[in-house]
């Protein structure tokens, strides 16, 4: 029987340099030249058991304007590597189905209760409750489930969303105004028939309602979006490359 969950999450909180695996990853999908960082990567002992949980857990698109946007973003030299990291983390909650789970019920719940930090206890809490309720899934053992919390955490820590040893403090992002278009075009890329607050990307916003609203309604992104509300309903139509451009000559 097919499972949801696969063991990425474990490789991809052993890749020891998030940096090197950017180059990479860009040069790998033809949008930069070889570099230093690329190379490293390329010789690591586990490269091949690397490449596989990035082709998994990372290179796995909706469509081809998913594909393109993620890797401009992440050949951009106008995003900061933190900003790269964040659009990172948004491609690995999207293209793989534990760190989704995860990412919603542990840290992105904690992020909207107020709460400053995170242990794999915590991770581990939520494991346990697949395992128990989810026939089929998760026929590891125990020992396996505690590292696939702790490298959980280990990757938060890799993405600069957490810091400290055993109890992990909650770093929360700088979302700037590009950063923030990038990840509502990229939500609404993905899932193109959900244009409303509902849509399954919203929840990573790392934004309460009432603050991503506001966001949402900022003069700054009139250019790249139409954004309506009646009641409790919010539409976001992305406008178009063409139509951005027709806008602005008139």
């Amino acid at each position: 029987m097919a499972t949801k969950y696969d063991s990425s999450v474990n490789v991809l909180g052993s890749i020891p340099d998030y940096s090197s695996m950017i180059d990479f990853i860009c040069e790998y999908s033809g949008c930069a030249f070889e570099g230093q960082g690329s190379f490293s990567f390329r010789t690591h002992k586990t490269f091949s058991r690397f490449l596989a949980a990035i082709k998994t857990a990372i290179l796995q698109f909706a469509n081809e304007t998913h594909r393109q946007l993620f890797l401009e973003a992440l050949s951009s030299r106008e995003f900061s590597f933190q900003e790269k990291l964040m659009v990172l983390y948004w491609q690995i909650v999207y293209a793989n189905s534990l760190f989704h789970r995860i990412s919603e019920e542990v840290l992105m719940k904690a992020i909207y209760q107020g709460r400053t930090t995170l242990s794999a206890i915590d991770v581990l809490a939520l494991l346990h409750h697949i395992k128990e309720t989810e026939p089929g899934e998760f026929t590891w053992s125990e020992a396996t489930l505690k590292i696939c919390a702790s490298k959980y955490l280990t990757i938060l820590k890799k993405l600069n969303l957490a810091d400290g040893s055993i109890k992990k403090q909650i770093l929360y992002p700088p979302i700037t105004s590009s950063l923030f278009a990038y990840f509502i075009k990229m939500a609404m890329t993905v899932y193109p028939d959900q244009k409303t607050l509902d849509n399954p990307m919203m929840a990573f916003s790392f934004y309460d309602k009432a603050s991503l609203i506001s966001k949402l309604k900022r003069v700054e992104y009139v250019p790249l979006w139409n954004m309506s509300q009646v009641g409790e309903e919010v539409v976001i139509e992305v406008k178009s490359e063409e139509r951005r451009k027709k806008n602005s000559i008139v």
